[in-house]
């Protein structure tokens, strides 16, 4: 296996236990089938989670160093046109490996590069939101429906 392979089915464990950890705060989740996947004909954020008529959608990255995260347009594109679809919130979800728990960053916070894909810096990923964040949201956006 090479460092590609190994690379992806690491995230692909990292999206599972995001799933599993929304599953477990009681939310209706479910990891997007063509995650990972070249998909061109239909858009598949990595993660959908639903709670209490609230729908979140997240792309899902990982690192294992502070550093800049680098997000292909296509795919902040596709994230953007699935939740205007499903009337959900768009997040980027970062986790450094053993410095940060899952930090949920707003579209609108992203950093464009020259090249038109988006970059997220770690000052980002440290002030981004945290589960007990969104866990709030939920509850605000619950309450104001």
């Amino acid at each position: 296996m090479n460092f590609r392979e190994k690379n992806r089915l690491r995230g692909f464990s990292h999206e599972r236990d995001l799933a599993r950890k929304f599953f477990r705060l009681g939310f209706a989740v479910m990891r997007g089938p063509a995650s990972g996947a070249k998909s061109n004909h239909i858009i598949y954020p990595d993660i959908v989670a639903i709670k209490d008529g609230v729908i979140f959608v997240f792309e899902v990255k990982t690192s294992t160093k502070d550093r800049i995260i680098y997000v292909p347009k296509h795919q902040v594109d596709k994230l953007i046109e699935f939740s205007k679809r499903a009337n959900a919130l768009p997040f980027i979800v970062v986790k450094i490996v053993g410095k940060t728990g899952w930090r949920f960053i707003k579209i609108e916070y992203l950093d464009i590069t020259k090249s038109g894909n988006y970059k997220i810096t770690p000052a980002l990923i440290y002030n981004g939101m945290t589960f007990s964040d969104i866990i709030s949201l939920t509850s605000k956006i619950k309450q104001s429906k």
